[in-house]
């Protein structure tokens, strides 16, 4: 399967949004996958229902061995770059290179999605909020409306209003 595949140029759109990588961070904080969060609303945007299924396997293996540690080792060069100018490159190749990881992660969950049985529902945003939980869910984020804010960022972004111009 291919790194630049449909669910990643969704996500790459999504994430440019206006306040959608803000929203994202306070939900990653909270315990959230960015990259399941941006599945959940592509699924949504596809008439499809998320199943919890889907987050397991391959793919959070890959996040929790690969992409987590990558991520511990990039904020802790971040936290000595404020003292030390000369570990700006560094930073800058373990972001791309902790983005590379992403990439390959939301592949791994396409290629999950090819072999699922999803049920079709109507696209929009009741899909995308019930998506959203399920991996809230997952997540063990047991009060969404702790998140509500930033869920709604990115629902909105997902799905705008067409009667709002911008």
């Amino acid at each position: 399967m291919s790194l630049n595949n449909p669910p990643w140029q969704s996500a790459l759109k999504l994430y440019g949004s206006a306040g959608v990588e803000q929203a994202a961070l306070e939900l990653q904080q909270a315990g959230c996958s960015i990259n399941r969060l941006l599945l959940a609303c592509y699924l949504a945007q596809q008439g499809l229902q998320l199943e919890s299924s889907l987050l397991r396997g391959d793919a959070l293996e890959w996040q929790q061995a690969v992409t987590h540690p990558l991520r511990a080792v990039r904020y802790r060069v971040r936290e000595q770059k404020a003292q030390r100018d000369d570990l700006d490159q560094c930073y800058r190749a373990l972001r791309e290179a902790e983005l590379a990881c992403e990439q390959v992660e939301l592949m791994m969950l396409w290629q999950s999605l090819s072999t699922a049985n999803l049920c079709s529902k109507p696209s929009g945003r009741e899909l995308a909020k019930a998506n959203l939980e399920q991996v809230l869910v997952e997540a063990g984020i047991t009060d969404p409306a702790c998140v509500d804010a930033p869920l709604g960022v990115l629902i909105a972004a997902a799905f705008p209003d067409p009667l709002v111009s911008g």
